[in-house]
């Protein structure tokens, strides 16, 4: 029959004892009086179900076996970690989680107190990894979610990033390649956050400088002849040190600006210093512009798009010239994205308004019409005749041109008018220069392109009585040389 000893001193053992061995429930208090442990015997050792406790406050709550901390249980320290899982001679081994005190926590497989196997560990910032372990550290395959929004799925090799992975990073650009030790190294593909696209080699972090886009070019001349109110187009390549196409690059924003530089040598045009002294100006290496608007039109009509009019009220075409209509501009996205290394703008002018308001205008430039202009007049407008004697001479061509009183009166009148009000919608004829900028954000590694710049000639258009006229030729083969 077991019987109970009370003495509770150090070294002493109160509980149920079997032939004067400790057997059954009972509590001991070690020598050593840090100790004290409290739970089942057999035959004089630790078995079954117990809690050894700590004085510093920590304790083992659980499974022993033979006189050894073997099983499942719990485990408190003083510092605040919390571990609750499964133990072998003492040490954590096999399945457990641990609540560190500082908020950092682990899920998972462990080996003598080491992570070791799959897990996931969660730090106290918030970042979470998911994964194999190996010696307490990242190794093998796993995925890491940082708190800021990176995310990495791929090879680990002593807690850093090693062999092939994935890397998100917070901006939202990926690296989709070869890592070694935390670093990338060999070949990959880095998309950047803007859509920029870098395939190929990767040294120390880093992409080799003569790899990188070092520069634009227009596609056509620098500088173009087009008439008033007639569309251009504007393309542009992104070039490799090599001078190649650089065929990735997608998604990088180029910016428009256009601005005028003179006015035309022929004094056609004059200036407006009320306009152009408060205008904004830039700075371009052919000298400071003032700033002026970019406008869209739909493709102009020609002679061939008038299936749709009677026959008899199709106009005619001059040789080496057609009709066209002038449409009205509308306002145009100034940025655009390059795709496999190019980026264009069609169909665009230089319209004489701003969108934020017509009728205010910023055209800094006012056709002066010539008196010696030779223009045809409509029926209408033409003046009469004078009766000339038999032997008056035949009429000079100052006799057969307007008064100025008639060229007013057909300005505000008439056909020729109503033909002017569509020509009053686009800049006059002059220099204009159009600025070609990389404004990409973020900047592509810190690097942005040099602009370049695209010289447009606007000339004066030639009119009928009524219509438009330009070359059959399209404006892009008018090259100024």
């Amino acid at each position: 029959m077991p019987t109970a000893d009370k003495s509770e001193k150090p070294g002493k053992y109160v509980g149920q004892i079997v032939n004067q061995i400790r057997h059954g429930q009972g509590k001991y208090n070690y020598h050593n009086s840090f100790f004290s442990y409290d739970g089942s015997w057999i035959e004089g050792v630790k078995h079954g179900k117990g809690t050894l406790q700590m004085r510093d406050g920590g304790y083992y709550k659980g499974d022993f076996n033979n006189g050894e901390i073997t099983g499942r249980g719990e485990r408190s320290w003083s510092n605040g970690n919390f571990y609750t899982g499964e133990f072998e001679m003492g040490e954590l081994s096999g399945k457990g989680q641990m609540k560190y005190g500082d908020g950092r926590r682990y899920e998972g497989q462990w080996l003598e107190n080491k992570y070791e196997g799959n897990g996931m560990l969660l730090s106290d910032s918030g970042d979470i990894f998911t994964g194999q372990f190996h010696l307490h550290k990242r190794h093998g395959d796993g995925e890491q979610v940082w708190a800021d929004g990176r995310k990495y799925e791929g090879g680990w090799v002593s807690d850093k990033p090693h062999g092939h992975g994935n890397m998100t990073f917070a901006d939202g650009s990926t690296y989709d390649g070869q890592f070694n030790h935390g670093l990338k190294q060999g070949q990959g593909t880095y998309i950047h956050c803007t859509g920029i696209t870098y395939s190929g080699l990767w040294i120390h972090n880093e992409i080799p400088p003569e790899e990188f886009a070092c520069g634009m070019a227009l596609v056509g001349a620098s500088e173009i002849e087009v008439f008033q109110g007639e569309p251009f187009s504007i393309e542009v390549a992104v070039l490799h040190s090599s001078g190649d196409v650089m065929e990735g690059d997608s998604g990088r924003v180029l910016q428009t600006k256009a601005g005028l530089l003179s006015a035309p040598a022929d004094k056609s045009t004059k200036v407006r210093p009320e306009l152009a002294d408060t205008a904004p100006t830039f700075t371009t290496p052919f000298g400071d512009v003032k700033l002026v608007n970019l406008a869209e039109v739909t493709p102009r009509t020609r002679q061939t798009d008038y299936e749709d009019i009677p026959e008899k009220e199709r106009p005619v075409s001059r040789s080496g010239y057609e009709y066209i209509r002038l449409p009205s501009p509308q306002p145009t996205t100034t940025d655009h994205k390059t795709h496999c290394g190019h980026a264009s703008w069609t169909n665009v002018v230089i319209p004489a308004f701003t969108f934020v308001n017509p009728n205010a205008g910023h055209e800094m430039l006012e056709v002066v019409d010539s008196e010696d202009e030779e223009v045809e007049q409509t029926e209408e407008a033409k003046p009469k005749a004078k009766k000339k004697g038999k032997n008056s001479p035949a009429p000079g061509r100052k006799d057969r041109s307007a008064t100025p009183d008639e060229r007013d009166r057909w300005r505000v009148q008439g056909a020729r008018a109503e033909r002017d009000k569509d020509l009053l919608k686009f800049g006059a004829p002059g220099m204009y220069v159009v600025q070609i900028s990389d404004v990409t954000e973020p900047r592509f590694f810190g690097r942005v392109l040099e602009p370049i710049y695209l010289k447009v000639n606007i000339q004066r258009i030639k009119k009928s009585s009524t219509k438009y006229l330009v070359p059959k030729s399209p404006s892009l083969s008018r090259k100024v040389q």
